[in-house]
């Protein structure tokens, strides 16, 4: 599904960043992001400023931040928060779609516990839906231990802060629920991109490692493996379709999210075991495939989740 904003944007990272890009690296990638391609404001209407894309351009764009694994504040704030504001008109869009703002939704769509971990930038405003109110709270962020060493995860402490309203009424119940579908599209296009680069991986390892005087992609037992691997990941690409073909439906957003993940997790595992031992060193860019795959798979919810809201969905009356 790479079109021709896919493919700037590969030819940027290629040109630009590390195939696997390192926190280290994030705030100046994010920053030339912004300011060569407009990412901040990929889903920021035109009228302030920004590309005025959806749901097909989305999943271009983050299947390959996904690929590279680049970290930075896009579904939190790119993705999550500029729906949040686009759907309330908020005037902060301007800020947002140049990335000189950088707010973050402060939402966890399937909350496991009390005190769930969120995407969040590292700085900018942090909005926080609450029934039909939207607003901008002065919380405190906490950095969380996590799997994904490209993107940290948040704890977001709102207890007794200070916050202002920025939005009223049912039209923030109606954000809410976009923001949750576009980040769901967005994270499961990354995983999309991982499962699809780990793949290449491993197909470009099964032609030149040779054993018993032949590529190993020449035994039967490995070919099966791929073949496999491969209907996966189609399997994947299929679900991203067929958003784009319903504009990023809640059922497609919530097929899309389960089926991708489900793809980078299995493929990513088995890219590493399919490697030998060299899936394992920490030089090699399988590992951070796997923990990208993984933190992606169940940031905006499990698969199981994903499947639950959409039979959820089905009406009661079919049969």
């Amino acid at each position: 599904m790479t079109g021709e904003f896919g493919a700037a944007l590969r030819d940027f990272l290629s040109a630009y960043a590390k195939p696997v890009v390192a926190p280290s690296d994030t705030d100046v990638v994010w920053a030339r992001l912004c300011g060569e391609l407009g990412l901040a404001g990929l889903l920021v209407p035109e009228r302030h400023g920004g590309l005025g894309f959806g749901p097909a351009e989305l999943i271009e764009v983050s299947t390959e931040l996904g690929r590279a694994v680049v970290g930075g504040p896009f579904v939190a704030s790119a993705v999550m928060a500029a729906t949040v504001l686009s759907t309330v008109d908020s005037d902060l869009l301007d800020g947002v779609a140049t990335g000189q703002v950088t707010p973050t939704l402060v939402h966890v769509p399937f909350p496991q516990a009390a005190v769930a971990p969120v995407l969040a930038a590292s700085s900018g405003p942090l909005l926080v839906p609450s029934g039909t109110e939207l607003a901008r709270v002065e919380a405190v962020r906490t950095e969380l231990p996590s799997l994904d060493l490209s993107r940290p995860a948040y704890r977001i402490d709102t207890d007794g802060a200070p916050r202002t309203v920025i939005a009223r009424g049912e039209i923030v119940r109606e954000a809410v629920r976009r923001a949750e579908e576009m980040a769901w599209i967005a994270l499961g296009a990354e995983c999309l991109g991982v499962a699809a680069h780990a793949l290449e991986l491993t197909v470009e390892h099964a032609r030149t490692r040779r054993q018993f005087g032949r590529p190993i992609g020449s035994f039967q037992a490995y070919q099966h493996h791929l073949a496999d691997l491969a209907v996966r990941l189609e399997v994947a690409r299929s679900a991203a379709e067929f958003v784009v073909r319903t504009d990023g439906s809640r059922a497609a957003a919530h097929a899309f999210a389960a089926t991708a993940a489900d793809a980078a997790v299995t493929i990513t595992t088995e890219a590493i075991q399919l490697h030998g031992g060299i899936g394992f060193t920490w030089e090699y860019p399988a590992h951070r495939l796997l923990r990208r795959a993984h933190s992606a798979a169940v940031l905006a919810g499990t698969p199981a989740q994903h499947r639950r809201a959409l039979f959820a969905l089905i009406p009661e009356d079919v049969s």
